[in-house]
This record gives C-alpha cells, structure tokens and sequence, in this order.
C-alpha cells in the first residue's frame, strides 16, 4: 500500500505545470570561488545621478572623496546600481578619461560627425576673420573646453587654436582625474546594471513589473524587486536574490541571500552600507553541481532530493 501511494504521488508530480517551490535549493549551486556556507548580505546602492554637466563635476569631486575614505574591504562589498546614463559616463571615464561634452571637445577635428558640428556651430562665438570650416571648428572646441572650466573670459577670437592648445588646456584636469579613475576601477567588479541596460555576463537589477528573467540568460545574477518575497532561487541560467519585504519564500540550509537597495543622503553613508554588505562579485561565478545518474538501488526519495524549481 505505501509502495503505492508513493508511485501515485510520482505520477502527480510529474503531470504538474508548475511545481510548488522547494525549501533547499543551495544543493544545486556550487560557487568556485569557495563560498563559505552563511548569511549574506547584498546592499546596493542608488544615487540621484545629475544630468547637468558642472552639477556632473560636483558629483565626481565628492562621490571620489568618499570612496577615498573606504578601506579596501568596505570598498569590496560597496554594490552600486548603474543607470542608463550613468553607465555612458562612467564607461567614457574608464575607457577616455573624459565624459560628456568634454568628449565632443577634446576629438580631433577630422573625426568631427554631423552632430558634433551642428552643436558646435550652436555656440554663439566669434571666430578669426577668414578661418577655414576646420580651424572655425577648433576655435568652437577650445571655447567650449574653456566653458566646461569656468573660464570662457579666457577666449580670443582673433587666435588660431590648435590641437596642441586643447590637450594642453585639459592635461591638468586628466591628471587630477586619475584618482577618480582609480576609484571607480576599485569598484566596478561590484557594479550592478539598470535592466534597461543590455550588457552580458553582469549582474543586474530588475525594478520593472512584468519582466521576465528568461529575457536575461547571460546575467548570473539577477536582484529582482519583489513585495512577497526575499533570499534567493535558482534557475537554468541565473541565481536570482530577491529585495524587498523579509518574507523568506526561499530559504536554505547552506545558504541565506538577503538583499535591499538605499538611496543614501550624502556620500559620507556609504562607510556604513559598505561595512555591512557583501560584494555581489564573490557569487558570480557560481555554476549549477553536475546531477549524477541515479543507481537502481536508489530510493525515490533520495531521486528526488536533487530537484529544483525552474
């Protein structure tokens, strides 16, 4: 009669759509970078971004003074979410030293497209008398790298600036930008992107009801916005950790997941979030443990012990 109900019970599982969730799924999931077994915590972190320039420049001189002030491990679990516009800046930073109309200013003038022209003319300057279409437009560069500074009193309309006049203007600033450059490097592996934000093989934030996480198959991690649920499960292709309300629908015996998103007042905070957070780097290389086939001998229960929600 048990052997049975248990056969019965098989059969019902099996013509189930949709399985209920299981309580243990950190059996599936083995990290390579030797996770200790635990509570971890995933903070991240969202900033009012600007989108006027200068307001840009008070944004990096104080954002660089606070991660300054972090030691290398509070830096380690400091999860900053990136937008859309952030991640363009940011992304020009690491990659040119230069963000924003810096960047329109400092090309070559040969490498000048259609819409870098149409703004430059847009700028209501004087230019030397009878200067060529290139050398107008280099003037408009050096008046709008002199803008950028605060020192567009600076400008002579009758001289011929050069290529030469520009990178000299702007190497001072390159060199004090270093430091920002080197801080932001020293917590880019803990980036966590806006789903808006196409980018592969990075962990990323889902806040838009009604996406799916199947959209995201290159994205280890997912945190996903949710007022039922908190921890984490795991899927075919990515580990996802819920933040919102402590309603733990996934628990673990290994492992335990709990993430939430700040929005700091000030810069001087993030001491404190960092000191208590985990970096979302140490989980991204998790992978899913290998399933073995199953002996004869062995039990339905024990069949059943490796199986998961997707």
């Amino acid at each position: 009669m048990k052997k049975f109900i248990l056969l019965f019970s098989l059969i019902t599982l099996v013509g189930c759509s949709q399985f209920s969730n299981r309580k243990d799924q950190s059996q599936n999931i083995v990290f390579s970078s030797s996770i200790p077994q635990g509570r971890y915590d995933f903070t991240i972190v969202s900033l009012s971004y600007p989108q006027d320039y200068n307001n840009k420049i008070d944004f990096y001189k104080n954002f660089n003074r606070a991660l300054s002030d972090l030691t290398g491990v509070q830096k380690s679990g400091l999860n900053l979410l990136i937008t859309k516009e952030m991640n363009t800046d940011f992304t020009s930073l690491l990659t040119t030293g230069w963000f924003d109309k810096e960047i329109l200013g400092m090309k070559i003038v040969e490498d000048l497209d259609e819409n870098d022209i149409n703004y430059l003319n847009s700028l209501n300057i004087s230019t030397p008398t009878n200067a060529g279409n290139l050398q107008e437009l280099l003037n408009r560069q050096y008046y709008l790298l002199l803008q950028l500074t605060n020192n567009e009193n600076m400008y002579n309309s009758e001289f011929l600036y050069t290529e030469l006049d520009k990178s000299l203007l702007m190497e001072n600033i390159l060199l004090d930008r270093k430091s920002l450059i080197d801080s932001l490097k020293s917590i880019q592996n803990n980036f966590v992107y806006n789903s808006d934000i196409h980018k592969k093989n990075v962990p990323i934030f889902i806040n838009t009801k009604g996406i799916n996480t199947d959209e995201f198959p290159d994205n280890p991690v997912i945190f996903e916005n949710s007022n039922v649920a908190s921890g984490f499960k795991v899927l075919s292709n990515n580990l996802v950790i819920f933040t919102g309300i402590n309603n733990k629908v996934y628990s673990t015996d290994d492992y335990e997941f709990i993430s939430n998103i700040v929005s700091p007042s000030s810069f001087d905070e993030l001491k404190n979030i960092s000191r208590n957070s985990t970096g979302v780097s140490k989980i991204l290389t998790w992978k899913r443990k290998e399933w073995k086939k199953a002996s004869f001998n062995e039990s339905l229960e024990n069949k059943f012990s490796t199986w998961e929600e997707k």
